[in-house]
């Protein structure tokens, strides 16, 4: 019974030491820990235009979790989904600048596709040296995170830049492409239902289908899947084409149902923070939905924090760090104590 239930064990077990360390923290550093505690979930929860903006940040979260546990999955590191949500917005924005005139039922589609497949084509490098040379994936991916951010600062100061602003961005996109608002008085809009359908989509695939099964079996023991007439090479570019292409959509969601432009950083290293998501998530489709809201929670209240108690932001980002690694502990330390 605690092996079956010690991943979720962890997680209170893991909350608590963590919120401990952080409130001694906050304390040697003269705050009040009790006020800075509570105003994270009134931050996140305490008016509606708060509860709006904390799922806003909680899609973009989701899918880079998701994009990089899929790859992870076949035992291919993809350390590049900033980058490639950051191609997948760029190419969808070249796109949908384009349809002035287009109905939105006919521009979303488009849009989406043409983002799936800037992620999918912006990881395609890094997966032919991996599959094809041989060349560990690490390297290639991280690399690749600059290159897309340094195309994307070029544009926007350069050749797709608003002449009618001084902020590095290009002029609105047309409204049809806009992604459509639950309210308009906040800024919370459809992709909220489409992520967690995605997510649902991933769980079915990976744990219900026979590609699923075979990207798990590839991640767990290639050698032994090949000896079994799974194609490992195959698997592998498979779940790195689904990697890349979810995070391209994290890139359109940011791009037309947050910004409705393309602006220099409108990612602050979500596909960063995606990774953090994911291990918080045990690595599944299932947990990283939970995983991913308590992020949002967190960094919205975390931004509260600073404005009602006084602390500064960054100190949030440590208590995430924080948490993150001490659930980690908690299970390896389980799972060792139940083997011995």
């Amino acid at each position: 019974m605690v092996k079956k239930y010690q991943n979720y064990l962890s997680y209170p077990i893991g909350l608590f030491l963590a919120i401990l360390v952080f409130s001694v923290t906050l304390l040697l550093l003269g705050y009040d820990p009790i006020s800075a505690l509570v105003s994270i979930p009134t931050g996140a929860f305490g008016r509606p235009n708060s509860i709006s903006e904390t799922l806003i940040r909680f899609i973009p979260l989701l899918l880079t979790a998701l994009a990089f546990l899929i790859a992870l999955k076949a035992r291919f590191m993809n350390l590049g989904v900033e980058g490639q949500l950051y191609i997948g917005g760029l190419l969808a924005y070249l796109i949908g600048a384009r349809m002035e005139i287009v109905p939105s039922f006919i521009a979303l589609p488009l849009i989406f596709i043409a983002g799936f497949m800037g992620g999918v084509l912006w990881l395609a490098i890094p997966l032919i040296m991996k599959t094809k040379l041989g060349i560990n994936e690490i390297f290639p991916t991280v690399v690749m995170n600059f290159i897309a951010m340094f195309v994307i600062a070029w544009l926007t100061i350069g050749p797709l830049k608003d002449p009618n602003t001084f902020n590095p961005r290009t002029p609105f996109l047309p409204e049809s492409t806009w992604l459509p608002l639950l309210d308009p008085k906040y800024r919370l809009h459809v992709g909220i239902f489409l992520v967690v359908i995605i997510a649902l989509i991933i769980y079915i695939i990976m744990y219900k289908t026979t590609i699923g099964y075979k990207i798990r079996a590839v991640g767990q023991n290639p050698r032994a899947s090949e000896h079994g007439g799974v194609n490992v090479t195959r698997v592998v570019i498979t779940a790195g084409l689904l990697s890349g292409g979810i995070a391209g959509i994290a890139g359109v969601l940011e791009v037309f149902g947050v910004h409705h432009y393309l602006i220099r950083g409108f990612s602050p290293g979500f596909g960063f923070q995606g990774i953090a998501v994911a291990a918080l998530g045990i690595f599944h489709p299932i947990g990283v939905i939970f995983a991913a809201f308590f992020f949002a929670v967190l960094q919205i209240g975390g931004e509260s924090m600073q404005r009602g108690a006084g602390i500064p932001v960054d100190i949030i980002f440590i208590m995430v760090a924080v948490l993150v690694l001490t659930v980690l502990i908690v299970q390896k330390w389980m799972t060792t104590r139940k083997s011995s």
